[in-house]
């Protein structure tokens, strides 16, 4: 492309913030690229400004409003995160179907193994020029979706190309990170019963073990969020604290002897740094498991709740599996420079 190619980043969630942060600070180093970031979520914003990213805030807007924006904006490319919102209400959608009202070139980057249905449309209404996958299991996932073939990339996750320079990682004596996630009723989890089971398995074998609970950054900040596991801290013989709104899961979960959830990606960085990991899904089995480090083997996954104990002892008295070259594969990728020169 010749001249300057101005790009809108949109962000709806952290997920899509911690894909497009290193690939900004690549391209703001090159002179051939604009670019300008928008997003209506305050976190998005405060991380946006802390790294001198150029934004714009967006406060409930309206189509037309948005119609205006990429008007006045004239981008080369509209490149957006997908959420896993409920259909037609997120950002991202509302920028996608714009932009090609107006024609205007557009991509989309997928962050996880999960939710394609509800970050394209029933129907695959919200489909962009373009598609950035992780993997080859995501690109064969979308296909069997009904998305043609050359709408998607594969590039990788430029989110994971920080975690190659982690050689070691410091664990802090009896510490366990809960990863928690919000789950739709339609996935028949419950997060709150999930964690209630975890706690009464280590009280049998680990009592004196401490629990950090961490929340996802865009989707658990209200009140009723952060307080939905109150009754289980009040009432357990372990010490149990929740992550400060400013604690970053990916630090802690740096610390931790072991971490703990669902089937949060936040899991699968923890294996990426060889972290014990166990994802606890009762009810599901391998086959419908979207946790890829399960499939991996580099996290541990638990089926049935009479199986939590034995399967939190194993991970104890067993190494870490390392997977070297899967985990290569991830971190070792140059995600961040692929995107750019597709760009």
């Amino acid at each position: 492309m010749k001249g300057k190619c101005k790009i809108i980043f949109v962000v709806e969630q952290q997920g899509g913030f911690d894909i497009f942060s290193p690939v900004i600070s690549g391209i703001k180093k090159d002179k051939k690229f604009l670019y300008i970031l928008f997003s209506d979520n305050q976190r998005i914003y405060d991380q946006a400004r802390e790294q001198k990213i150029k934004y714009s805030r967006l406060v409930g807007p309206s189509i037309s409003k948005l119609k205006e924006i990429i008007q006045k904006e004239n981008p080369d490319i509209v490149f957006t995160d997908t959420s896993e919102k409920e259909f037609g209400l997120s950002i991202d959608k509302k920028f996608i179907n714009i932009a090609k009202e107006l024609r205007k070139p557009t991509i989309s980057i997928v962050d996880s193994w999960m939710s394609y249905r509800e970050r394209f449309g029933k129907k695959l209404e919200y489909l962009p020029n373009k598609i950035f996958v992780i993997d080859e299991k995501m690109e064969d996932d979308l296909h069997k979706i009904g998305i043609p073939k050359d709408k998607v990339e594969i590039t990788g996750s430029p989110r994971f190309d920080k975690f190659s320079e982690i050689k070691n990682t410091k664990k802090t004596k009896n510490l366990i990170i809960f990863n928690s996630q919000p789950i739709p009723k339609k996935e028949k989890l419950n997060e709150v019963k999930i964690f209630r089971d975890i706690v009464k398995a280590l009280e049998k074998i680990h009592p004196k073990k401490k629990i950090i609970i961490t929340f996802h950054p865009t989707r658990e900040i209200d009140k009723k969020d952060r307080n939905k596991y109150d009754n289980i801290i009040e009432n357990s013989q372990l010490t149990i604290t929740k992550a400060g709104k400013d604690e970053e899961t990916d630090k802690l979960n740096r610390k931790a002897e072991l971490v703990m959830g669902i089937h949060s990606i936040a899991l699968f960085d923890a294996s990426l740094i060889k972290k014990r990991v166990l994802s606890y899904q009762p009810g599901k089995n391998i086959k419908d498991d979207k946790l890829q480090s399960n499939k991996y083997g580099w996290s541990v996954p638990v089926y049935k709740k009479e199986n939590l104990v034995k399967k939190i002892k194993s991970l104890y008295a067993k190494k870490v599996p390392v997977g070297k070259k899967q985990r290569s594969k991830y971190i070792l990728n140059n995600s961040t420079q692929k995107v750019i020169k597709k760009l």
